[in-house]
């Protein structure tokens, strides 16, 4: 490897740095990942570091997946031993080999949110517990939250609260639920990782000797358990490197915290510093708005991004009148961009707040035939025929896995009906034992008769049957193929109005167990079907985003983070949306939100486009929104401001967002540091008359008196940018703003 010719001086430094903790503060676009899979290579090539003596984490599967094939590539070897996977994944694959000294067996299984608020449900139902009183989602929420932090979460219970003793209830028997089904939830994988090596100082003391060297990106993403976790395995004498950019701490909301990366030097004395702050990826136009609005946050580490790349447009911010104007606009604008400049669809990505801005632009684009995908919504895992197998497979996997259990006892239909299931589910109770136990201690008592006991026992062959075939091979892609074909799961699919597309799905899904060898890097033995459902339960939004077809991509800036595109549209920027209504609760939730803007506004290389509707429906009423704070931060010289075509001339009141947005008129609030700025060029007008002339005086009815610095637009769509004495420039949308001349 040519490290001089083939990084830069900082990347450089923090691919040879020996000895002692290294923190790379990474800004984005900055060459990380080529960063850190250099490193790698220098520590077999250079260092000696046997690849299985190096630990990899990443912050996504497709992280993971990437960063194998580089290593490979720069090693010229397709096995290469390394550990390389998301912080979950590595723990699941620790907690494997030793979960038993834990009271576990290692054939546990790993329980999705669904499948925990179905647990949740039922010992809500077993305790006998409204759901009213005490919502599932609440426990759920509690649950996260501990586990992320580390803790029990017996420990975050309300003691003074009526229904704390409630959900110390819940919360236990919810536990007790998921050791009898051998089975794991998420925060469960680290929480016991974390306690495996903090009860278990042999085991510990095997991975510290084991990890000479240990790599740790997207650290500003990583919550507390998973930073003490590090702190158990990492050794003393071992080197660590974690990457991470505070200005990209995103996840707040499940568990990151971003002071692991602020705070690294405290918790690992003698950390190097090195920061990597050449942009590789975004225009200096692009660069330029986007570090001053990341400025805005207090409590950055110190860096500035810079890039060598041309200058390029300037931004364009657009305002319409209602989102389905908007999603109009931007489909149009789409259009041009295919037709006249020739970029590929697949160039541009379109990013929203929230998943329910997705609805205009998947109508619009529809509409207009540009061929549009929808990222980080039903996952294709999350399908119900897809999950209905998935259960099949768990089940034969862990027999106690109760939840599995109950999805195919009656799927496809054989006549085990709820009240059946409930009557078992009961029976089992009482036995303390799962399930399945309950089913076959009851048919061996004969306590069933008649139709149910019949319709039990086919079911219990049919079980026996698989189950032969799971101890005959274990492949997961006969295993499949064996479910669908004994369980009758095509003609009962078959028999359905859309039976084709999901069929499709059964069809891809064997397709994926087929290639699961063939993507497996490890030595063999890991090929099992246990492997196989580990891989999937650990699949995230964003690690099922392909690229390959050539369509715009639709997703929430949070399924963005990670990725790029030529063309970024960033819409919605309101306030109540970015920032979203509930940042305001908190100093930390709002400085996210800037961060959200930030990340966004960097996926983009060529060009950005900002916009936003100037009237929402809330709950089915139309209230005026302001603009996001954000683009305040912005320096007007790089932005273009354009008004929507004026074809638009109805207002359509279905916008099913139910949020709270404030009312009032303002749009751009540059400050004192802004008046000194020449006024923007005015807009172009459609020809009718406006209302208003630059250099006029105008008087708002709380801001005072103030001069017209621009004019754009017409009739109802009439803008004007005031600068006011009292320090502030605003857009007000003349039609419905407290404004009158002034002589």
């Amino acid at each position: 490897m040519d490290l001089d010719r083939e990084l830069n001086p900082q990347q450089t430094e923090a691919v040879l740095h020996e000895g002692g903790p290294l923190l790379v503060l990474a800004g984005a676009g900055s060459g990380k990942t080529r960063a850190l899979t250099y490193r790698i290579a220098h520590l077999v090539l250079h260092r000696g570091i046997a690849p299985w003596n190096i630990l990899a984490i990443t912050f996504t599967n497709k992280a993971a997946e990437e960063m194998r094939l580089r290593v490979r590539r720069l090693l010229g070897t397709e096995k290469t031993g390394i550990w390389v996977g998301t912080f979950h994944a590595t723990c699941a694959r620790i907690l494997r080999q030793h979960i038993e000294r834990l009271g576990y067996r290692k054939n546990f299984v790993i329980y999705d949110t669904a499948d925990q608020l179905r647990v949740i449900k039922s010992s809500l139902k077993r305790l006998r517990v409204d759901a009213k009183q005490v919502r599932p989602v609440a426990i759920q929420n509690l649950l996260d939250k501990a586990k992320n932090q580390g803790i029990d979460p017996a420990l975050l219970v309300p003691q003074q609260s009526p229904t704390g003793r409630i959900i110390e209830e819940v919360v236990a028997d919810y536990k007790r639920r998921l050791e009898e089904a051998n089975a794991l939830d998420f925060g469960d994988l680290i929480v016991l990782a974390l306690r495996l090596f903090e009860t278990c100082p042999d085991v510990r003391a095997s991975y510290r000797e084991k990890f000479h060297s240990i790599l740790v990106d997207e650290y500003q993403d990583t919550n507390r358990a998973q930073h003490l976790l590090l702190q158990q395995i990492a050794s003393e004498g071992g080197e660590l490197c974690v990457v991470g950019d505070d200005d990209q701490s995103i996840y707040r909301w499940r568990g990151a915290d971003v002071n692991n990366l602020l705070a690294f030097e405290k918790d690992f004395p003698g950390t190097r510093v090195i920061a990597l702050e050449e942009n590789y990826r975004s225009t200096q136009t692009i660069l330029r708005a986007a570090d001053a609005v990341a400025r805005g946050n207090p409590n950055r580490r110190g860096k500035r991004l810079w890039t060598r790349n041309e200058v390029g447009d300037r931004l364009v911010y657009e305002e319409t009148m209602t989102p389905d104007e908007e999603a109009t606009s931007i489909a149009r604008e789409i259009q041009r961009l295919a037709t006249e400049l020739d970029i590929p669809y697949r160039s541009i990505g379109v990013f929203f707040r929230t998943n329910a801005q997705s609805r205009p632009f998947e109508e619009r684009f529809l509409l207009l035939r540009i061929p549009h995908a929808v990222i980080g919504t039903m996952r294709f895992y999350e399908r119900a025929e897809v999950k209905d197998l998935l259960a099949y497979l768990r089940f034969l996997y862990n027999p106690d896995d109760s939840v599995s259990l109950l999805r195919i006892l009656n799927q496809p239909l054989r006549g085990i009906g709820p009240t059946t299931q409930a009557t078992l589910q009961a029976y089992a109770d009482e036995q303390a034992t799962s399930l399945w136990g309950g089913i076959e201690h009851a048919l061996e008592k004969g306590i069933l008769s008649g139709a149910s006991r019949g319709r039990l026992e086919r079911f219990q062959g049919l079980i026996r049957i698989l189950n032969q075939g799971f101890e005959n091979h274990g492949s997961p892609e006969i295993l499949l193929k064996t479910v669908v074909a004994q369980t009758g799961y095509k003609t009962f699919l078959e028999g359905k109005e859309d039976g084709e597309r999901r069929l499709e799905n059964v069809e891809e899904f064997v397709h994926t167990a087929s290639l699961f060898q063939a993507m497996e890097e490890e030595a063999p033995g890991r090929e099992t079907l246990g492997a196989f459902l580990q891989r999937i339960a650990l699949v995230s939004d964003i690690d099922q985003y392909e690229d390959r077809a050539n369509c715009v991509s639709l997703m929430t800036l949070h399924c963005a983070k990670g990725l790029e595109f030529p063309v970024v549209f960033l819409t919605g920027m309101e306030d109540g949306i970015l920032p979203h209504q509930r940042s305001y609760t908190s100093p930390e939730a709002l400085a996210e939100e800037r961060r959200l803007c930030y990340v966004g506004m960097t996926r983009a290389k060529k060009k950005l486009y900002m916009s936003r509707a100037c009237y929402r429906s809330i709950y089915g009423e139309r209230q005026q929104t302001d603009p996001s704070p954000f683009l305040a931060s912005i320096p007007p010289d790089v932005i273009d401001f354009r008004d929507a075509e004026d074809e638009f001339d109805e207002i359509d009141d279905a916008d099913p967002i139910g949020i709270d947005a404030g009312n009032g008129d303002s749009v751009l609030d540059y400050g004192e540091s802004q008046l000194d700025r020449p006024p923007l060029p005015p807009m172009p007008s459609s020809g009718r008359k406006q209302t208003y002339r630059i250099g006029e005086r105008v008087e708002h009815e709380t801001l005072g008196i103030g001069t017209v610095r621009n004019v754009e637009g017409t009739g109802y769509k009439e803008k004007i940018t005031v600068q006011f004495k009292v320090g502030k420039i605003r857009k007000l949308m003349v039609q419905v703003s407290p404004l009158k001349k002034s002589s």
